[in-house]
């Protein structure tokens, strides 16, 4: 037999080693039991013979006794204690979702039959901590780490694939949308329609992709998917009819301010048009939107320079300046 010393086992398995598990804590218990103190052995929510106890409370004097834990078939906590001068011995054995924990704090001789754990560690005074996996191998510190540290590089590889996989699904997705999206904000119609291209979408295509090849002599597809160079294309598209809303020709104002109409009504429509996007007349009539916000520019000019915007009925040089300031902002 080894030397005594104190021990200390952390164990893990599945429910349906119980029997094995039961094997072992008879064994700790017979190669350390003191007739002269014995195990107090206690169990709650058991079942034992078949019959469900809310408690049980057995005392081990002696080998014979032992037995009496291979009639506990079922617990929700079960524990081992016994005190001697020497030492202060302990088995706890716990189960959570079909596994069983198993803590032993004793002073004994060391065990060998570590193989019933489907993981173990075990500390002692004597010798270093050491691990053991289902299949009885052991395994010291040095080892755990590495396998620890390579665990980890790896969570580590497939948490950085996984991103790189997202972003990857998320460019495609973008390229596939590209197109469905430049077409209805340049010409304010749906691509889609109950989950269908519409003609005028696909017309649009064909055409937008015959004039790239054309003048650019470039394919506007790879693998059924718009190229970088085309989705640049597109959104060149979307971004020169922007720029063309919100900054109006020099030779456009001109004629404008040089207009025999009234250029109250002209700059002002455009301006409010420019900046909310939205028709000014509707049916031949002022729109409400465009009434308040003719009322309220009016206002903040006046407060913002002290100045009227208008003059015999008509917009002063200035408060044209003003309105044409705000699209250029």
């Amino acid at each position: 037999m080894s030397e005594e010393s104190l021990r200390e086992v952390i164990g893990l398995a599945k429910k349906s080693k119980w029997n094995q598990i039961k094997k072992y804590i008879k064994f700790i218990v017979q190669k350390t039991l003191k007739k002269e103190a014995g195990y107090s052995l206690t169990a709650l929510d058991v079942l034992i013979n078949g019959k469900k106890l809310p408690k049980l409370t057995i005392a081990i004097k002696n080998k014979e006794e032992v037995k009496e834990i291979d009639k506990i078939m079922d617990f929700n906590h079960l524990s081992l204690y016994q005190a001697t001068q020497n030492s202060n011995n302990l088995i706890e054995i716990s189960q959570n979702n079909g596994t069983l924990l198993v803590l032993a704090k004793f002073l004994g001789p060391s065990l060998n039959n570590y193989q019933v754990f489907d993981f173990s560690v075990h500390l002692d005074a004597l010798d270093d901590p050491f691990f053991t996996i289902g299949n009885g191998k052991k395994i010291d510190s040095s080892e755990i780490l590495k396998i620890i540290n390579a665990n980890s590089v790896l969570n580590v590889k497939s948490r950085k694939e996984i991103t790189k996989k997202d972003s990857k699904l998320t460019e495609e997705t973008k390229i596939q949308d590209i197109e469905v999206f430049i077409f209805e904000k340049l010409t304010e119609k749906n691509a889609i329609w109950n989950g269908t291209e519409t003609k005028t979408f696909q017309n649009w295509k064909v055409k937008l992709k015959n004039k790239y090849r054309k003048e650019s002599g470039n394919i506007a597809y790879y693998k059924g998917k718009p190229t970088k160079k085309y989705s640049q294309h597109l959104e060149n598209l979307l971004r020169n009819k922007e720029n063309k809303i919100r900054r109006p020709s020099k030779k456009l104002i001109k004629k404008e301010s040089s207009s025999k109409k009234d250029d109250k009504e002209i700059l002002e429509q455009f301006i409010f048009k420019t900046l909310a996007n939205k028709n000014a007349f509707w049916n031949g009539a002022e729109t409400k939107n465009f009434i308040d916000w003719k009322r309220r520019i009016h206002k903040k000019y006046n407060k913002d320079t002290g100045k009227n915007p208008f003059y015999r009925g008509k917009l002063t040089q200035n408060f044209q300046k003003y309105l044409k300031n705000l699209i250029k902002t």
